[in-house]
């Protein structure tokens, strides 16, 4: 029984993971398929992660969005509550995740620009 609440777009783009439960870290990943509410991200493989999220920690995710001529580079900050943690064919952790807020932002050159410091994420979260 499929229970999406809407259809899925097969989206690659490049995205950080933050959260208050592991500390300052920054985790990357790629995002593999997103809809309206929901993004489904494969975190990146080569990362010693000393424990994934678990089911109901608030995450913040900021998506890399394609470069628009008239708008530069722009991210997608997005708070949202893991649903499922899982693995890639290959072994690669995949995390589901809920989206509760979001806001577009200008990005930084280079990767995304996600607020690194814990108080800042915890204040992200609330």
């Amino acid at each position: 029984m499929d229970r999406r609440r809407s259809s899925r777009l097969d989206i690659s783009l490049q995205c950080r993971v933050s959260s208050p439960r592991i500390g300052s870290r920054v985790l990357t990943g790629i995002t593999e398929n997103m809809s309206r509410g929901d993004v489904l991200v494969l975190l990146d493989g080569e990362q010693a992660l000393p424990e994934l999220p678990c089911v109901g920690d608030p995450l913040i995710v900021e998506i890399e969005l394609p470069e628009n001529h008239a708008f530069g580079r722009k991210c997608m900050q997005c708070q949202t509550t893991v649903v499922r943690v899982s693995q890639s064919e290959e072994g690669v952790p995949r995390v589901a995740l809920r989206i509760h807020k979001m806001r577009f932002q200008s990005c930084g050159k280079g990767s995304v620009q996600l607020m690194g410091q814990r108080t800042d994420v915890r204040q992200l979260l609330m």
